[in-house]
């Protein structure tokens, strides 16, 4: 009987088929035949989802395989830095199919608030230029469907962002690694990238953004967070959905300086009416022109938050009340 390293390139490859990456990064290490024919051949990863979580102490990479579980292993610093790098290497190496999830998040020091921004820029400096690298080495960019960022800025996104298959992005998401204080987090570069420009779903928190609206309205779904709201704010959102039929939600979050009376004044301008809803006491509507079929609904806890959504003129109705 002959032994596996004698088969077939064929048959090997088929074999491993049905492996998951890790058992093939072992069967990498058996002999030198075995790392040889991988290496030239590179089969395909099993992999469907990936998560970076480095901090000053450690970095912890998150595996998703369509084959086995979700396994994370953590690497000290400095030791295993070089190991890490090794691995996500072969991992990106072999990885030909698209990511559902691709996660990179920065953690900063427990001190951050006393630190210095210059500081808490260089924090991770080395690890994303490392990352870049590995990123637009490949000969094609990295396939994922959701791009996920906890990050310090916009300068950190710009490192990982341009290198997503843009194809194959559909979601963008974006949080401030040192948490929730509402600072405004500058996204000026990023919105002019082919990846935002061809992304259907974008979802933020805890910050404010402070590009124009056109930059955000080409999303099918969308959620911001802006300082202040106006009456012409609110109109141009209302005419972004008459002008874009492939605009189905707009979450538009916003610090609390207003008056319960003074948004409903507003909403009484721009929208042809209202109905009841059983959460948020009322709803208001507008009919879209030329559409028979949708209309505009918007609903609102008139405190923080504004959500603009096309639905169906038909399922309007609560308690047989329909508009």
């Amino acid at each position: 009987m002959s032994s596996l390293s004698k088969m077939p390139d064929v048959v090997l490859t088929a074999i491993m088929d049905y492996l998951d990456f890790r058992s093939i990064m072992f069967l990498r290490k058996v002999c030198r035949n075995f790392r040889t024919f991988i290496d030239e051949v590179v089969p395909s990863s099993s992999v469907i989802a990936l998560g970076l979580t480095v901090n000053q102490e450690r970095i912890k990479l998150g595996l998703e395989d369509s084959i086995v579980e979700f396994r994370k292993v953590t690497y000290s610093k400095p030791d295993q830095e070089v190991s890490f790098w090794k691995d996500l290497e072969m991992i990106l190496k072999h990885q030909k199919s698209h990511l559902e999830y691709f996660t990179v998040n920065l953690e900063p020091p427990e001190n951050h608030k006393t630190l210095e921004k210059s500081t808490l820029e260089q924090l991770h400096s080395v690890f994303l230029d490392k990352l870049q690298n590995l990123l637009t080495s490949r000969k094609v960019p990295l396939k994922a469907k959701s791009l996920n960022l906890e990050v310090g800025d916009q300068n950190e996104v710009m490192k990982i962002l341009p290198n997503i298959d843009l194809e194959t992005l559909e979601e963008i998401l974006i949080f401030p690694a040192t948490g929730p204080h509402m600072r405004v987090f500058d996204l000026d570069k990023v919105v002019e990238t082919e990846q935002w420009k061809h992304a259907k779903e974008l979802g933020t928190a805890n910050f404010m953004v402070e590009e124009p609206l056109e930059k955000f309205t080409h999303f099918e779904r969308c959620r911001i967070c802006v300082d202040t709201i106006s009456l012409e704010l609110l109109r141009k959102l209302k005419e972004s959905f008459f002008n874009h039929p492939t605009l189905e939600s707009f979450e538009l979050h916003h610090e609390p300086h207003y008056k319960c009376r003074e948004l409903k004044h507003w909403f009484e301008q721009l929208f042809e009416g209202s109905y009841p809803d059983e959460v948020y006491q009322d709803r208001w509507y507008s009919r879209i022109p030329g559409n028979p079929e949708d209309v505009l609904s918007i609903r609102s806890s008139y405190f923080e938050w504004i959500t603009f959504s096309r639905c169906k003129f038909s399922d309007i109705q609560i308690n047989d009340y329909v508009i």
